[in-house]
């Protein structure tokens, strides 16, 4: 009978031992096998293996009936008998119904029905019935293990109807996968082969993902299954697969290394215009192979080995008349050899490094942009390999029938710098880039560079939540990435830690990644934080010091059964990243301290020792940690880039001293270069102003120990409105000295003298401290200390927002504490009249022109016309539009210094002149060009 709320009726339907799952004959053979893993899936909860029947009089109380629209005469009976209602997912892309049917059959008390609107329908709404099972998608690729139930209960408030996914295609790229995912592969499955595809084409499903771009580097997709075996896998799964931007028609890059040759059909030389027979063979016999599968055929042509296409000699109109002929002949192929009819056909060509050009074109020459070789085709766009846009569609390209695609990076070898060892991503930064191409228009094919998957599911995983589901995280939902997190991490670990721990575990992941995303591994050196100023690295260490601990921690509470999942998924990435960033900057410090002679840079010099140490050992436990199941993964070269790969990377430089012979006495402020020994002879005063800014009411002081023997001292002063941490002190290595200001006992601005005195030294602080006078300001009116005024995005006294278009806090976005975003990020305020602003106030000492910065994210130009547009307004006069990059800027040219500091820094700052008044001023930010943000 139909569920029937209304009158009461219930439907109650119990997963737990007996459950049979049935299967029919006319069921695909792909569906079958995934039934089989959701099947083993629910043996891991309940200690029991379902059965399967074939016959419907042998299911059981409580069964599975699962089928595909059109391929499923089960489903047609429960359809006509009016017990299921097929309607709302007839002629839908991957929709799956998932309902509780009371008394489908004669002695069937109830039976949980799963019918899909198509292949991929059918099999995510199998491993949707895993997840209402708590199994986790990360199952087979992470060991993710489910809690061990009795039983699980769902009811009609579990009926569902999915919806259709967001963007249609949904992949990643394999690439860059040598050393470590190839080393993987071929120790657990002889080579990249249909053995070990078949993980991650389960992999993929599980997230509702349905697309791929292969393994290329050493691999050969169609070759290594062995045979193609490998493409009927992807087939038979419902795995839609592609080739990377270099690879067209369905063949490999490796390929043609393979097959060519002086007597060869295929000739022995990648090049259209001298071997156009040869190449024009070698494509049409790819497209004969695998065009009874379900691929999307990547078009174009570039060099071997991933290079340009035609030497440095040649013209842009050479190149573009080039690509155009190249698109035209594999049409023809196409038409000639898979379907005639090429609108029913999915195409793509990728716009990446020179090819973006190619398309555009310039004044002088047109580019492809508008061939009708091009009509139908999916244009897909790129980040600069960095996670930043290069373009997105302006309002006229919006209409190209073919739509638009995404070719975005969560790893990368190439210029300006390889990153291929660790998660980097910060899911802030990625929400902010992926709903901006979202709302673009981009919604034909995402693909994402994957590198070896390992230390990327968490950023995985989100990328394909969001490609699946735009209405619940996209740009009208913002600041929801922690959200996500909680659920993912609920969703891997609910069983094995409480609420409190499971926030640790994201306070973990949320800050390892910001940490790394701020400046990646692989170019992360010592001289990237200063060791002392403005306390940054100091701030940094003891960041990466607390997710250290509360990852071992968390180590000590894991349950074994758990253990495996943590350590690949949290333990691991975070220990080693961290770990990483403590060496490059105890590195500094040691360097730094050094310089001064204190014998605390010998203690550095063998923590540094102990990082490198850990750093290998990590990774010699990786490979033997549950028996080895990521041997392999983590090879990566990761510490000290001087180029832009692996090439002459080094660990950092272990210095140490010989301490002086007598007693020596090193003192500074803790947080700054200058330094003194106070010898009578060459001692020089140190001046701390610190306490001149209203918001400073403690200031640290090194007392450092340069000699072989431990030093003695004490702190004297007459100064009644200072206090300190300690009077006196026997000194090792380094003490710390907080003096602390009561500002009460000012009278206005003053100076005290404060001594440290020491065998045959004494060392002179002048500190000056004044009463702090903010009375009448309004809040967030920010003051002149030291020549500067630093002022945070968030921290604007008035939002002017325009119909439709608001200025947006993004929540721990960039490098400090939060971003400023236009959300929608549609609009081109260029000429508009009125545009959104924020309102800052802050005091200057003196009138004049002031330098300012901004610090904006490391966004690149949204169209092709080189514009990074913000306004400018001081005191209520003249808007002035600034241009944050130059008219030299290129993304992707690593000969242009703008670029390569903005992806290495990831933050771009921008610097101009602001005059101000002496006193009160205030500065308005205008929003202008789409996807400028602070």
């Amino acid at each position: 009978m139909l569920l029937d709320v209304e009158k009461g009726t219930s439907c109650r339907w119990e997963a737990g031992n007996g459950l049979v799952f049935y299967k029919e004959e006319e069921a695909l053979t792909g569906v079958v096998k995934i039934a089989d893993k959701v099947r083993k899936d629910v043996s891991l909860v309940f200690d029991d293996m379902p059965e399967v029947t074939t016959d419907v009089a042998a299911l059981g109380n409580y069964s599975v009936i699962y089928g595909t629209v059109g391929r499923s005469l089960v489903l047609e009976k429960l359809s006509k008998s009016g017990q299921i209602d097929l309607s709302p997912i007839e002629g839908k892309r991957e929709v799956f119904l998932f309902q509780l049917v009371e008394a489908p059959f004669p002695e069937v008390s109830s039976a949980l029905v799963i019918a899909g609107s198509d292949k991929r329908g059918t099999i995510y709404g199998l491993f949707h019935l895993s997840e209402c099972l708590g199994v986790s998608p990360l199952v087979d690729w992470s060991d993710v293990r489910p809690v061990k139930q009795e039983r699980v209960v769902l009811t009609e408030k579990n009926n569902w109807v999915s919806k259709e996914p967001s963007v249609k295609y949904r992949g990643i790229f394999i690439n860059d996968e040598w050393s470590a995912f190839g080393t993987w592969a071929t120790h657990h499955f002889g080579g990249v082969n249909a053995e070990m595809y078949e993980h991650v084409f389960e992999l993929l499903l599980r997230l509702k993902a349905n697309y791929l771009w292969p393994a290329m580097w050493r691999s050969n997709f169609n070759c290594d299954g062995p045979d193609l075996l490998n493409a009927e896998l992807a087939d038979e799964y419902g795995i839609v697969m592609g080739t990377s931007h270099h690879e067209p028609c369905m063949r490999n890059g490796e390929e043609y290394g393979l097959v060519r040759g002086k007597d060869s059909v295929y000739g022995n030389a990648w090049d259209f215009r001298a071997n156009k027979e040869g190449i024009l063979r070698f494509w049409e016999d790819g497209l004969k192979r695998n065009g009874g599968f379900e691929n999307v055929i990547t078009l174009g042509m570039r060099g071997e080995q991933d290079t340009t296409i035609l030497g440095e000699s040649a013209t842009l109109a050479d190149n573009i008349n080039l690509l155009r002929d190249v698109i035209r002949e594999q049409n023809k192929l196409i038409r000639k050899n898979v379907c005639e009819d090429l609108a029913q056909l999915p195409r793509d060509l990728v716009l990446f490094t020179e090819v973006e050009a190619f398309y555009y074109g310039d004044e002088e020459t047109p580019g492809l942009m508008g061939d009708p070789e091009l009509d139908g085709v999916t244009l897909m766009l790129s980040d600069d390999n960095f996670g930043n846009l290069r373009s997105v569609p302006t309002e006229e390209m919006r209409g190209h029938n073919g739509g638009y695609g995404l070719y975005y990076h969560f790893d990368f070898h190439g210029g300006a710098y390889a990153y291929d060892w660790m998660n980097t991503n910060y899911l802030p930064k990625v929400w902010e880039q992926l709903t901006m191409a979202y709302d673009y228009g981009i919604r034909e094919i995402w693909v994402v560079n994957i590198g070896d998957i390992c230390f990327l599911e968490s950023p995985m995983s989100y990328f394909f939540e969001l490609a699946f589901d735009m209405e619940t995280w996209g740009s009208s939902q913002p600041n929801k990435t922690g959200k996500f997190m909680q659920q993912w991490i609920e969703q891997q670990f609910g069983g094995a830690f409480d609420d409190e721990d499971r926030k640790s575990v994201q306070e973990i992941l949320d800050g390892y990644t910001r940490i790394n995303h701020n400046r990646k591994p692989e170019v992360m050196n010592s001289e990237i934080y200063h060791p002392v100023h403005y306390g940054e690295a100091e701030n940094l260490l003891k960041q990466a010091e607390h997710i250290t601990r509360l990852a071992e921690e968390l180590r000590e509470k894991c349950p074994d059964w758990a253990l495996p999942a943590y350590y690949e998924l949290v333990y691991f990435p975070a220990i080693a990243s961290m770990n990483l960033q403590r060496m490059q900057i105890i590195a500094g410090r040691n360097e730094f301290y050094a310089r001064q002679n204190r014998v605390e840079a010998n203690d550095l010099a063998d923590e540094i020792s102990r990082c490198i140490q850990k750093d290998r050992g990590l990774m010699d436990e990786l490979h033997w940690i549950n028996n080895g199941k990521w041997y392999g993964m983590g090879l990566s070269e990761h510490v000290g880039f001087v180029h832009w790969n692996e090439e002459g990377n080094r660990y950092p430089l272990m210095i140490k001293i010989e301490p002086a012979n007598k007693p020596r006495i090193i003192v500074s402020k803790s947080d700054s270069s200058t330094f003194t020994e106070g010898y009578h002879w060459t001692g020089r005063p140190l001046d701390v102003n610190d306490f001149l800014r209203p918001d400073v009411n403690e200031v640290n002081i090194d007392i450092a120990c340069g000699s072989r023997m431990p030093i003695a001292y004490k702190i004297t002063t007459d100064c009644p409105w200072l206090s300190f941490s300690k009077t006196e002190g026997l000194v090792t290595r380094k003490d710390v000295l907080t003096i602390t200001i009561n500002r009460s006992l000012l009278q206005d601005r003053e100076r005290g003298e404060v001594y440290i005195e020491a065998p045959d030294s004494r060392v002179q602080l002048n500190i000056w401290g004044e009463q702090a006078d903010i009375a009448g300001l309004e809040p967030l009116t920010f003051l002149e200390r030291d020549g500067y005024i630093a002022m945070e995005a968030e921290h604007f006294v008035y939002k002017h927002n325009v119909e439709g278009f608001a200025f947006t806090k993004l929540e721990q976005y960039g490098r400090t504490v939060s971003g400023m975003k236009v959300l929608p990020p549609l609009h081109d305020f260029t000429l508009a009249e009125d545009r959104p602003y924020l309102e800052f106030r802050f005091v200057a000492e003196q009138e004049g022109l002031y330098w300012a910065e901004y610090y904006l994210a490391p966004s690149n130009t949204a169209y092709t016309d080189h514009k990074l547009y913000l306004g400018v307004q001081m005191n209520n006069g003249e808007v002035h539009l600034e241009n944050a990059v130059s008219d030299r800027f290129r993304s992707l040219d690593t000969s242009c210094t703008e670029w390569v500091n903005a992806v290495k820094d990831n933050i771009r700052i921008h610097r101009g002149e602001l005059p101000c008044r002496r006193g009160l001023n205030v500065l308005r930010i205008y929003a202008v060009s789409p996807s400028t943000g602070a």
